[in-house]
């Protein structure tokens, strides 16, 4: 074997029998860097894992990978080769268990690899967990023979063997097969790296990538003071910079994107999921969502207050520099008296066009139109009613957001009863501003077009946190974006029409701009501007929310900032904000890790100018209102 980089080296771990390991290590190399040519001379140093014992029936294992596919080097003891011109179960061979989520269990399929003897070629095969195994197109198998065995090198594509895509998140066992009567084939020694019991394949060691951009991962897990953990979902896909895919992972509550061709190969960005639990993340996958080549991070969280909870169907944008929410849609909300639900389903584009994204009405159970009193998203499009005005609502994205391009009325649209008829004109009113007219659409893109020219912002730079809202003047709505860590408001009635705002906001990098939404604080018709933005302080990251809005000379004051989270390691607190017309609601929320007695700061007076951080065990729910160009209580 040849190696190009001498210091991507498979290796295994060992110092300890194959089965007492927990975990099964496979070492990344460059894509490319290895040519299967049967030669284990440069193995010698490498750590391997020892299998079986003895002089026959036993060898020592390494294995690697890269993008293309699976790497395995296997230095053999067995005294008599026995193979056969056709693959089957009763023949000399390394075998790799592989097992992968499917749906609520797992899948397991069986990788043969046969040495080549005097006129057969070496071969390897694959088959279901116990079946006759089929041959493996594309696979390489090389051995030499050596003192008192064999030597043998492979290479298995991901594409040939099932569910692969999901490898990361996978179970692997090796073991060796010894035959060692021709007349009489059968397997007299099978020693492996651990037993394998179909009906509990979750008990097999888990796979553990390792070297090369894997240890990007690992010293994020170790910087969290999470070392160990293991990935709940990992996709792989181009996701911005050049076209080498990037790795993007769950792990605990964050996701992580890192990878060959991310940044300088040796970074990483992550981001914390608004979620209590690794648990509340239902789906993880990655698509081109806008249409650029880049793909976008689909996710589906559960939320929970002391209210209830919501489900959310959510994407997630990559920059080089960050990860940032993108669209979210409501599809769930669960409260005392019942739930209501809603779908989401996502179609291909049209003539090169983005994919649309449609989400339609479900079922209710114990909710109404009478006793619902929905709290409208501010951070989401809210969740289609079965009583609402419309069945559907589908969105694409136009270049600067995701854009509403049909609407489809709900005959079953019912007008709730006087008791909450007062609160429903005013909603209806909402959505109205809410629309921008079809021919200020363009001419908002224009706008947002010269700010990029102005302020040399390249177009890779993508539009986020995009709100079209009444924030300013009249009652048409303005748009809201933020571009790089810049907000910027056009409108056509913003300015004359041909005018901008733009305001660079007091963040060190995109990634501490964790979130930018609207929302009527008192009731006037026009929005308020909430910016949550993420403070570095040493080991501790405090978050806090900036309230601004445009007063009636068109300046852009701040209202009001208050901590609404903080975290060390693997502690953390964050209060829960309610926005409405009647002001701004903050909970403590609940801590992780932290209690009366062991929070670490003294009684905090806010001398900084941030209204300090609620906590749970001492203090009790607040509610500011806009009085006199500040949020006070």
């Amino acid at each position: 074997m040849r190696w190009i980089l001498a210091s991507l080296l498979f290796a295994l771990a060992i110092s300890r029998p194959a089965s007492a390991q927990v975990g099964i290590r496979v070492h990344e190399v460059a894509e490319g860097g290895v040519r299967v040519d049967g030669m284990l001379r440069d193995w010698r140093s490498v750590p391997k894992v020892g299998v079986g014992r003895g002089r026959d029936a036993s060898m020592q294992l390494a294995l690697g990978f890269d993008d293309a596919g699976l790497y395995v080097a296997a230095d053999v003891a067995d005294e008599r080769l026995i193979r056969e011109a056709r693959p089957s179960r009763d023949q000399d061979a390394v075998v790799l268990t592989f097992a992968v989520p499917r749906g609520r269990g797992w899948s397991a399929n069986e990788i043969w690899l046969y040495p080549g003897v005097s006129g057969t070629a070496g071969a390897a095969a694959i088959g279901p967990l116990g079946r006759r195994p089929r041959p493996l197109a594309g696979a390489r198998v090389v051995e030499a023979r050596s003192e008192g065995g064999y030597e043998l090198e492979a290479f298995i594509p991901w594409n040939r063997i099932p569910g692969s895509r999901a490898w990361r998140e996978g179970r692997l066992a090796v073991r060796l097969n010894d035959v060692d009567s021709e007349s009489r084939p059968e397997v007299e020694n099978a020693p492996a790296t651990a037993e394998v019991d179909g009906a509990h394949l979750e008990r097999m060691p888990a796979i553990s990538a390792s070297g090369g951009s894997s240890a990007v991962l690992e010293r994020f897990l170790a910087q969290q003071g999470i070392p160990g953990a293991r990935a709940r979902h990992s996709e792989r896909a181009d996701v911005c910079g050049d076209r080498r895919p990037e790795q993007v992972v769950q792990v605990e509550r964050f996701v992580v994107v890192f990878g060959a061709g991310y940044r300088d190969a040796n970074a990483y960005d992550f981001a914390q999921l608004p979620v209590q639990g690794a648990g509340d993340v239902h789906g993880f996958a990655l698509r081109d969502f806008t249409g650029d080549g880049k793909a976008e991070l689909q996710v589906e969280l559960t939320q929970r207050d002391g209210r209830g909870s919501r489900r959310l169907w959510q994407l997630f944008t990559f920059d080089c520099r960050g990860i940032q929410p993108l669209f979210g849609i409501e599809t769930r909300k669960e409260l005392a008296e019942g739930h209501v639900e809603a779908q989401v389903r996502v179609r291909p584009g049209r003539r090169g066009k983005p994919p649309t994204i449609e989400a339609s009405i479900g079922r209710a159970q114990g909710l109404d139109a009478d006793n619902f009193r929905e709290s409208p998203s501010s951070d989401a499009q809210g969740i289609l009613l079965p009583w609402g005005e419309h069945r559907s609502r589908t969105w694409q994205w136009d270049g600067e957001r995701f854009a509403v391009i049909q609407e489809r009325p709900n005959r079953n649209h019912r007008t709730p009863t006087a008791r909450t008829e007062r609160t429903a004109p005013r909603e209806r009113e909402r959505e109205r501003a809410e629309a921008p007219p079809a021919q200020g659409a363009a001419a908002m893109r224009a706008l947002v077009a010269a700010v990029r020219a102005d302020k040399h912002i390249p177009r890779r730079v993508r539009p986020r946190f995009v709100w079209d809202r009444n924030v300013a003047g009249d009652r048409t709505p303005e748009r809201i974006a933020v571009l790089g860590d810049a907000l910027v408001v056009v409108g056509p009635g913003f300015r004359g029409g041909n005018g901008y705002f733009y305001y660079q906001l007091p963040v060190e990098g995109q990634a501490a701009l964790r979130r930018v939404t609207t929302a009527d604080l008192d009731g006037d018709g026009q929005h308020e501007i909430l910016i949550q933005v993420r403070q570095d302080l040493g080991d501790v990251q405090r978050y806090v929310l900036l309230v601004h809005h445009f007063d009636a000379q068109g300046q852009f004051p701040r209202l009001g900032a208050i901590e609404i989270g903080r975290v060390q390691g693997s502690s953390q607190l964050f209060n829960t904000l309610h926005a409405s017309p009647r002001g701004l609601r903050v909970e403590p929320g609940s801590a992780r890790g932290w209690d009366a007695q062991s929070w670490p700061w003294s009684d905090e007076q806010g001398g900084d100018g941030i209204v300090p951080l609620l906590r749970p065990w001492q203090d009790r729910p607040v509610t500011y209102r806009l009085r006199g160009g500040r949020l006070t209580r």
